[in-house]
């Protein structure tokens, strides 16, 4: 097809599927419907796409929409019934995405009412390949752009304020203008394998969290007015935003980070207020010791809070790295007393003495604190370590002792794809037996799905409450030469402590690398210790 003219994004090669697909949610628009098909059909003439309708009316539209899928074989309709529906839009516009999601290069999200321009589609394919981007945001706040097809000052109100509060608690919103535009496009490749769960119906801002990594870019929007049928915006979907954004704030470990670094601060407050008047009510201790032993105290809860829910996703290498993370949490803070100190004395000294004026400084040197403290606890104390990969081990045994002892493995695998044949092991105690059931079994899963795998597999009774359950841990991922699968990297220990979340992204990571080890020629000798 003419449509096929345009490149991947990646270097202008030829297409071997559509380059385009739709996804349009749909709730009693069956007067809407034709007309954007026509649209859509006129606007994207010479370009290979797809639509497809996630239908939950309860009106004539689908019929409508299969009525359309007979005289145009590219639109096609996704038609959901009583439990189906349940989270609305926001799990109709997911449903599209993953059924999608291997279909085509590039998804566009678009409302079926007319308010988003069908003829804006082309443009924002055409941005998406001419600047590489993965998401193309069509926004109403850019030049040129408005939303004069809100309804009222309140709507417009709203609108606003939604878009401010998403921006202020977290910085990946601020890439775009408009991160609560329901009318964007994205590279499938760049979202492949995200689970999306938002609640309410801005798609885009779970997008721009869950994928902080994105290269985005704008095209305006001219927001227009609803071409028929009834507006679906509600109290309910305000509300539900607030959850969304709530959601996304406690679920996501790097959103809305400096906000939990200083909800933790002022539970550090309150820790340290607390210590003070026990010690100084209750044990009569010097009110100088006794700061001070409340200042080390809320350092250290402080530190503790912040490792276990500001930097949850930082992984620390061992028990004496997480000790020495805690030793330098102290030093850190002590320089953000002393940035606090270094704001509020001058204004107070120079400034005035004045009643209320001190208590304005004191809040100014708590912010200039609370700054420093978090760039520092950033950059010094929860600074991600250097991630490892198995091109810096080189030797296959090499990469099986030092997974085995980052996981703290009793089994280290390296298997060859297609063959399902071991990889030799450069050690002379090299075993030459096949792969025990439960290795063979993850060997295999993995192969079939190229996806990391985590597989714990309990005891066969119903342990009792003192019982130490051991349980088997599996963790294997998928080695990839370009898009091949060449091989299989894979962990298994037996202990009452599971694998994690975190060791799979661990391993996933450290076997990116690891191609190199599946190119030459493979032997029968296991690399299996």
């Amino acid at each position: 097809m003419e449509g096929r003219k345009f490149g991947d994004g990646t270097g202008g090669s030829v297409l071997d599927r559509p380059l385009l697909t739709l996804v349009i949610p749909t709730r009693n628009e069956s007067e809407n419907v034709p007309l954007l098909v026509r649209e859509l059909r006129r606007g994207l003439a010479d370009v290979d796409y797809r639509v497809i309708f996630v239908d939950d009316s309860t009106d004539d539209t689908p019929e409508v929409i299969r009525a359309l899928s007979r005289e145009d074989e590219r639109v096609g309709i996704i038609h959901r019934e009583g439990e189906e529906r349940k989270g609305g839009l926001a799990t109709a516009v997911t449903t599209g995405l993953d059924t999608v999601s291997e279909i085509s290069v590039y998804t566009c999200v678009m409302d079926a009412d007319l308010q988003h321009p069908p003829e804006k589609v082309r443009e924002m394919l055409e941005r998406a390949i001419s600047s590489e981007a993965d998401v193309v945001v069509a926004s109403r706040y850019v030049k040129g752009g408005d939303y004069e097809g809100l309804s009222g000052p309140v709507r417009k109100a709203v609108s606003s304020g939604s878009k401010s509060l998403a921006q202020i608690v977290f910085r990946e919103a601020r890439k775009t203008s408009d991160p609560m535009s329901g009318f964007f496009l994205v590279k499938n490749s760049a979202i492949s394998g995200i689970q999306f769960r938002p609640t309410g119906f801005k798609i885009l801002l779970e997008v721009l969290v869950c994928a902080p990594e994105l290269k985005v870019v704008e095209v305006p929007l001219r927001f227009q007015s609803r071409n028929a049928g009834v507006s679906k915006a509600t109290l309910r979907q305000g509300l539900d935003y607030l959850s969304h954004i709530a959601s996304l704030f406690w679920f996501v470990p790097s959103a809305g980070r400096f906000w939990k670094f200083a909800l933790v601060g002022a539970s550090g407050v309150l820790v340290n207020m607390a210590t003070l008047f026990v010690l100084a009510e209750y044990v009569n201790a010097d009110l100088i010791i006794a700061w001070m032993f409340a200042v080390g105290i809320s350092i250290l809860t402080n530190f503790l809070l912040n490792s276990a829910f500001t930097w949850r996703d930082v992984r620390h290498a061992g028990p004496i790295h997480f000790l020495l993370r805690g030793a330098l949490a102290y030093p850190v803070a002590i320089l953000g007393i002393g940035a606090n100190f270094a704001v509020y004395y001058p204004l107070l000294r120079f400034v005035t003495e004045a009643f209320p004026y001190y208590l304005l400084f004191n809040f100014l040197g708590i912010l200039a604190a609370t700054s420093v403290n978090f760039i520092l606890s950033s950059k010094l104390v929860f600074r991600p370590s250097r991630p490892r990969n198995a091109a810096t081990a080189g030797s296959p045994g090499a990469v099986v002792e030092e997974v085995r002892r980052e996981l703290k493995a009793d089994t280290v695998g390296l298997v060859t794809v297609p063959e399902m044949i071991p990889l030799p092991e450069a050690t002379e105690d090299a075993s030459s037996s096949p792969l025990p059931a439960e290795e063979s079994a993850i060997v295999n899963l993995v192969a079939s799905t190229e996806q990391p795998t985590l597989t714990v597999t309990g005891p066969r009774r119903l342990p009792q409450a003192r019982t130490n359950t051991r349980w088997v841990n599996s963790l294997a991922v998928p080695v990839f030469e370009e898009r091949n699968v060449v091989g299989i990297l894979y962990a298994v220990r037996t202990s009452a402590v599971p694998f994690t979340e975190e060791d799979l992204h661990w391993l996933t990571a450290y076997a990116s690398t690891a191609s190199d080890l599946f190119t030459e020629k493979p032997h029968n000798n296991p690399t299996r210790r």
